[in-house]
């Protein structure tokens, strides 16, 4: 058997793995990435631990959760309207992708942004290397207040 193969059986074998990306996934649509062969079909989620485990035996190598969240992601359709989506959805997170040249210049500039976070009294956020030459900064829609000048978040 493919080495590569048998290392992601044993990762998404883990119930802590499981765990995690469910909890994540929980009110989100789920790309569920094949490899070199693409993503599977749209929209797709994840509601039990062994969802994922499934999944990988199939060939799935990586799980991407939006950072929108819908009253019912399996309601998503391509093509519906921008009025028809936003009726779908109940929130999202803000993910800032800082992305350079030079990995150097995306540390120091997510140094900086998470810096001023903090000077401002945000506290919920988390930060991913992109595995390239970046990071993703989350700060979760519950971070956010219901309103800002009077509009609904």
């Amino acid at each position: 058997m493919n080495p590569d193969f048998d290392a992601l059986l044993r990762y998404y074998s883990r119930r802590d793995i499981q765990e995690s990306i469910l909890e994540l996934a929980k009110d989100r649509e789920v790309a569920v990435r094949y490899g070199d062969h693409g993503y599977g079909k749209r929209p797709d989620i994840l509601q039990y631990n062994t969802d994922i485990l499934e999944l990988a035996r199939n060939g799935a190598t990586s799980f991407h959760v939006s950072e929108e969240r819908w009253f019912n992601p399996l309601d998503i359709q391509t093509g519906m309207p921008k009025s028809k989506m936003n009726e779908l959805r109940s929130g999202w997170d803000c993910v800032l992708d800082i992305d350079s040249p030079y990995v150097e210049y995306s540390q120091i500039t997510t140094h900086l942004i998470i810096e001023t976070l903090k000077f401002y009294g945000i506290g919920s956020y988390g930060v991913k290397f992109s595995g390239r030459k970046g990071f993703h900064i989350i700060i979760p829609f519950e971070a956010f207040p219901e309103k800002v000048g009077g509009e609904n978040v």
